[in-house]
């Protein structure tokens, strides 16, 4: 949870703050004790003192008091996790303002009334977020919005909630756009603008072009104006994520989608920073997403062909590399047979998930690239990785980095994905030689000949092999796949 304290009531009144509290002490006396400690972050002196300074608030108290005291506490709540109490003070400090607010005539201390309003709406919006109640998310930012609008962030998170929680992709576009234009214009000066603004503006246009992909057969409007020509979801897809390059061309995400849409042949692997950040993102939600939304089967699968290859006696295998484990569906799978389970991701928020999903399924869980541990921690007798191989394109520096962690006569069972068998036969006939294409959802489908051709390449015997069909989907259509259970060969110089 991004916790950011709110000290507004200290500014409005350029309170001096007491050295201590006499015991004829006022509600503002409290509130400025208060705020030095949340400062310092001195979060539970901080809500001892906004509690007696709620408990001393009279019948005729300032609005702005009221407010402050309620808001600065929940953010102080927040901060120590106690979230349900946090949402409780938030709601008293907007309940305090729809109740008072017309009854103010001084336009300075409505317009300070509507900024703690604003804000307390917005960190309650945060909260619920953290707390994954989308909906009550949604509801809080909104408000913010009505309040002030100006404030672009609250439209940036309402979005992420919109896209990210509830796929509601057309009204996370509008909500970003939106922002977008509020940061852009020049006529006024938007609510707390960003120090700078072109990586947040890089993210936004990421995030339009991430809304606009959800579908990129349709048409999109390019405005509301009806005479206008819809053009291509995809070319606005590609315009987008363009745009985010030109802002921040650090912003690897938007590089890797631009050119999964762009179909770009010459991208070999997707970057570390794009799986990482990708996963970091969809870590809590990940494996719900995974088996639930898109049926997904592949890790029992690879299992079960694993059996198949191996035979029914399986005797245990010393090291076992769980290559991109994600929250530990695989390794659960293969747990039986592992004398000692290393699971490694480039995400470690997905590793902390994992241990709190499975506790003490991995005897070591390590945040790195797969191929530096497979060098580091030979020699492996089992890899296994059901997908993960779906981000590499070149599949010959992933197995030549196998061929060396794994031991004599060490095993790989892996899984990756193919084109749907229309794409397949249309690129067989135009583009004989294919071997790996970027598809629209970012991963990598590859031929089923090229994977066997660069296994034997590097010293790897196909043991296994089995096609898989709808192992997963993707919106609404069945992915096709292949499952390899390979064996390290010695070469003659070692018998």
């Amino acid at each position: 949870m991004r916790v950011i304290f709110f000290l507004l009531a200290s500014i409005i009144w350029n309170q001096q703050v007491p050295c201590t509290l006499a015991k004829d002490s006022t509600p503002d006396d409290y509130l400025a004790m208060a705020d030095e400690s949340l400062g310092r972050g001195l979060n539970e002196k901080a809500i001892g003192l906004y509690e007696k300074g709620i408990s001393a608030l009279g019948e005729n108290e300032s609005l702005l008091t009221v407010m402050s005291l309620e808001t600065n506490m929940a953010s102080a709540l927040s901060a120590v996790g106690r979230n349900e109490e946090s949402i409780k003070s938030y709601r008293k400090a907007i309940l305090a303002y729809k109740a008072k607010i017309d009854e103010i005539d001084d336009p300075e201390t409505v317009s300070h009334a509507n900024d703690i309003a604003s804000t307390a709406s917005f960190y309650m919006g945060m909260v619920y977020q953290d707390m994954s109640e989308p909906q009550k998310a949604v509801d809080a930012y909104g408000y913010t919005y009505v309040l002030d609008p100006k404030h672009w962030a609250s439209l940036a998170n309402l979005a992420s909630v919109l896209h990210d929680q509830m796929k509601l992709h057309d009204d996370a576009l509008d909500a970003y756009n939106k922002a977008y234009e509020i940061l852009t214009q020049t006529e006024y000066e938007p609510t707390d603008p960003p120090e700078e603004a072109n990586p947040i503006l890089s993210q936004i246009q990421y995030r339009i072009g991430l809304c606009l992909s959800h579908n990129l057969d349709r048409k999109c409007a390019l405005s509301d104006d009806p005479d206008m020509k819809p053009v291509s979801c995809k070319e606005m897809a590609t315009h987008a994520f363009s745009l985010a390059v030109q802002f921040d061309d650090r912003n690897e995400s938007a590089k890797h989608m631009l050119a999964t849409i762009t179909a770009d042949a010459t991208m070999k692997r997707a970057s570390n920073e794009y799986v990482k950040n990708l996963f970091d993102e969809y870590a809590q939600n990940f494996e719900h997403s995974l088996v639930e939304e898109l049926g997904y089967t592949g890790y029992e699968k690879l299992r079960r062909g694993f059996d198949r290859a191996l035979g029914d006696k399986i005797e245990p295998f010393s090291l076992v590399v769980d290559a991109g484990c994600g929250t530990g569906l695989v390794g659960e799978q293969f747990r039986n047979v592992s004398s000692y389970l290393i699971g490694v991701d480039l995400s470690q928020a997905i590793l902390d998930e994992a241990e709190k999903m499975r506790p003490g399924l991995y005897d070591e869980r390590i945040a790195a690239d797969v191929m530096d541990v497979f060098r580091q921690r030979k020699p492996i007798s089992l890899i296994v990785a059901a997908d993960s191989y779906i981000y590499f394109g070149d599949l010959q520096p992933l197995f030549e980095a196998m061929v060396e962690g794994l031991a004599d006569n060490g095993v790989a069972a892996f899984t990756l994905e193919n084109v749907d068998a229309e794409s397949e036969e249309t690129l067989t006939e135009t583009k004989p030689d294919w071997r790996w294409q970027l598809t629209a959802s970012g991963r990598f489908a590859h031929r089923k000949d090229y994977v066997e051709s660069i296994a034997t390449d590097v010293g790897l015997e196909v043991m296994y092999n089995e096609v898989m069909d709808g192992f997963r989907h993707e919106h609404g259509k069945s992915v096709r796949g292949n499952m390899f259970i390979v064996k390290k060969v010695m070469n003659e110089a070692e018998l």
